[in-house]
């Protein structure tokens, strides 16, 4: 079954396929990971956003307790953390994990879509480390399909984040959950942290980094729905309408940012005379100068 190539014959029998999850994690423990693997394969090829039924998760924490954290770690994104079943126990089980597995791409992009489900949810958020928060830093590769990057957008999810007040975490969050994959739930919120955490001239190449990521995305919105729907067969066009208003409004906000943090700069460098630019530059600490920074952008 898990080699089918047709998605919606695997979504059909996504009932079927979640009851071999607690066979496949009994063999995983003797060490026999074909069938856990051909589970996980299922769920990729699927393109379904939940795919595990919903009755398996009252048997989670069950088949945590039994499993590897490489098992847990992969089962994790797949499980519904806003069901009844999803508490502390549970969250605790996971969190235990990502402290042992050893880290891979499909470990990483797996627990940062976990993360971002669980940071969805009021009553577990508060329970978020910043050693659980510092995986985003690792800039996984998130899949089309990826539930924890929808509700990561939401307002609150944000503000907790903002909350931390690191600033290499913040950009990395957004460089995550923007993508062409969905539109965001919380753009204004975005809008309005561009200008409050991003302002600055120190805060130059965070701005490049975020505005070069915007490009990619309006490039690859730009060539179409059809192309889109080959890798996230859910997108409609309303979201491709939606998602080009919101990352284009935030790509003008940051260059917006940009102009006002050199503008000033380039007006009185344009009224010093050719004796006088030297002689500033010298006077002025070439570390915290902002004229010494607008000169190496500009090179750039």
């Amino acid at each position: 079954m898990a080699e089918a190539e047709d998605c919606h014959l695997l979504r059909s029998k996504y009932k079927a396929i979640s009851a071999f999850l607690p066979y496949a994690v009994w063999q995983a423990q003797d060490g026999q990971l074909g069938m856990l693997g051909m589970f996980f394969y299922a769920i990729r090829a699927s393109r379904k956003l939940k795919f595990i039924w919903h009755r398996t998760d009252q048997h989670a924490s069950l088949l945590f307790s039994k499993a590897s954290a490489h098992t847990i770690v992969l089962a994790s994104p797949h499980f519904r953390w806003h069901s009844s079943f999803a508490g502390e126990d549970l969250f605790q089980q996971w969190a235990a994990a990502t402290s042992v597995v050893l880290c891979t791409e499909e470990v990483t992009w797996s627990v940062v879509n976990t993360l971002l489900q669980v940071a969805h949810q009021s009553n577990l958020l508060p329970r978020i480390t910043i050693r659980l928060w510092s995986w985003l830093t690792k800039w996984p590769s998130l899949p089309p399909i990826c539930f924890g990057r929808f509700l990561g957008t939401f307002p609150h999810v944000v503000k907790a984040v903002r909350g931390l007040k690191d600033i290499e975490l913040l950009k990395s969050y957004l460089l995550l959950v923007w993508s062409e994959w969905g539109p965001l739930q919380s753009s204004d919120e975005m809008c309005t942290l561009i200008h409050e955490d991003f302002d600055g001239v120190g805060m130059g190449h965070h701005r490049r980094g975020l505005i070069h990521r915007l490009d990619h995305i309006l490039n690859q919105l730009d060539q179409g729905l059809v192309y889109l729907q080959q890798y996230n067969p859910s997108l409609s066009r309303y979201d491709l309408h939606t998602m080009e208003q919101q990352y284009r409004q935030l790509r003008e906000v940051l260059l917006d940012v940009e102009r006002r943090m050199y503008t000033p700069m380039i007006t009185l460098i344009c009224i010093l005379t050719p004796v006088e630019i030297p002689r500033i530059l010298h006077s002025v600490h070439q570390s915290f100068s902002p004229i010494s920074i607008l000169v190496s952008w500009q090179e750039d």
